[in-house]
This record gives C-alpha cells, sequence and structure tokens, in this order.
C-alpha cells in the first residue's frame, strides 16, 4: 500500500511524506491526512492508522495534478479537541464530553465505516483536500463537485461558469435577474460591499454582495489569499461546491482542507 501511494503522488508530481508517528498522536488508530506548509514548500502528510484501514489511490490526473483516493475503516472512537474560545457547534451538543485540558473541551467522536472519497492535488497556487459525495476518477470527483444547479447551466451554456476554489459564479437566470434588477431599484442599500461569501477558513471576499430569498449574488472583485482576484463584471448567482463538509475542523482524520 506504502509503495503504491508514493508512486501515485510521484506521478502527480505531489510530494507525499508517510510520517513515523501519528499526526494527532491521540488517535493513532484512525485515518489521517493533512498539508504541511514550511519556508515556501509544501507537502502532504498520510497516516494509515490501524492495519485493517483501507487508503487507496483509485486514480491519479497527471495534468490536473491530482490524485483520487479512498478511505475505509471500521468505526471507531476518536478524540476531538475543540477550542472553547469559539461557539460549540450544533453537533458537539450531542457528542460525549471526555475531559477538559486548559482552554480546550475533549469530544468523543467516532469514524464513519462508509467508503470516504477525496480529492487532493494542486488547484491553482497551493494544495488542498478535499472530500468528495461519489467517484473514483478524478474526473468524477470535478462532476461531483458541482451542484446540480450548476451542472445544469453548464450543459445549457458550456463556458458560462466561473469558479475560484470552492465557489462556483452562474449567470443568474431571467426571472433572477428581474427579480435582482426590482429588489436593487427598490432597496439599493441590500448590496454588502466587501463581504464574505462564507464557509469555514480564510475567506472568499467579494467587492459587492447581495442575499436575496435565500440566494446570493456577486458583483464585482472576488478576492482570497490563495486565489487569483477573479473580476465579475454583471451580477453572478453564488454556488458552495458539493464536498462533503464535516461539523468542525479535524472531522474524520483530514486535519487541512481548503
Amino acid at each position: 500500500m506504502t509503495s503504491s501511494l508514493f508512486k501515485s503522488f510521484e506521478r502527480a508530481r505531489l510530494r507525499l511524506e508517510l510520517p513515523r508517528v501519528p499526526i494527532v498522536p491521540a488517535n493513532p488508530e484512525i485515518f489521517q491526512m493533512d498539508i504541511r506548509r514550511e519556508r515556501g514548500a509544501e507537502w502532504f502528510r498520510l497516516w494509515q492508522g490501524a492495519e485493517d484501514n483501507t487508503v487507496l489511490a483509485t486514480d491519479v490526473d497527471l495534468g490536473r495534478r491530482q490524485v483520487m483516493l479512498l478511505v475505509q475503516e471500521p468505526s471507531r472512537p476518536f478524540e476531538e479537541r475543540v477550542y472553547k474560545g469559539r461557539e460549540i457547534a450544533t453537533p458537539y451538543r450531542k457528542l460525549r464530553l471526555l475531559r477538559e485540558e486548559g482552554r480546550y473541551w475533549v469530544f468523543e467522536r467516532w469514524t464513519p465505516s462508509e467508503r470516504r472519497r477525496y480529492l487532493c492535488g494542486m488547484d491553482e497556487r497551493h494544495l488542498f483536500i478535499a472530500q468528495v459525495p461519489g467517484g473514483t476518477t478524478v474526473r468524477d470527483a470535478h462532476r461531483e463537485l458541482k451542484p446540480a444547479e450548476v451542472r445544469e447551466v453548464e450543459r445549457s451554456s458550456p463556458g458560462r461558469i466561473l469558479r475560484q476554489g470552492e465557489w462556483f459564479f452562474v449567470p443568474p437566470s431571467e426571472v433572477e435577474a428581474k427579480q435582482l434588477g426590482l429588489a436593487l431599484r427598490g432597496s439599493p442599500w441590500i448590496v454588502r460591499r466587501r463581504e464574505s461569501l462564507g464557509g469555514n477558513g480564510r475567506p472568499h471576499v467579494a467587492e459587492e454582495v447581495v442575499r436575496l430569498e435565500g440566494r446570493v449574488y456577486a458583483r464585482g472583485r472576488i478576492r482570497h489569499p490563495d486565489h487569483a482576484t477573479l473580476v465579475l463584471e454583471a451580477w453572478r448567482r453564488v454556488h458552495r461546491n458539493a464536498e462533503v463538509r464535516q461539523a468542525a475542523f479535524g472531522s474524520n482524520g483530514v486535519y487541512w482542507i481548503d
């Protein structure tokens, strides 16, 4: 397994390290993976965990420099430390609190027994890890990451979809454009400036954002430190990708996700 993983990442011109000790020492039995950055370099680290864990590279895309990983392990408990200074997400309230360690709570969590699929590799400027809902190839993963609405527009109007990281920007339908226009004429103050699109981690910040009836629209420059600035000349509907999102940082053994 080790040799096969090394070869797959090497083919994609990605550096993979298999450390001698767990990335998170408290959880040696579970699969763990992260991205290490140091002195301008970055690389993946992967800890298989228990011997009965399965970690396989099912596909390599040389052009994209990306690898598809299949991970499966028996359901087993692991510990997750949560900083007391932030609001506890709703799922944590149902978990067993094991103990307190200074400024942290330590909760008991369980790995899922079903197969998990991770797309790993190079995006625009940096490495990333994304858990995808299905597929066995890199091409499958990119398709699965597109929300249904994005795929529908792509089928009818290829080339009209713009992307930055996990966000897709789609031209609004005629009905949406009319509703947005009426809202802006009647209530111009609904435009928020230099607004985060949402999500965890470092935000993607849009020059102008409107949130209307559960939809998000953006216009102008979209900035993020890991991506080239994207310029939207007109209003576009914003969609986040379909990545499997966990309750919090550190879930399921993956300790860094773009």
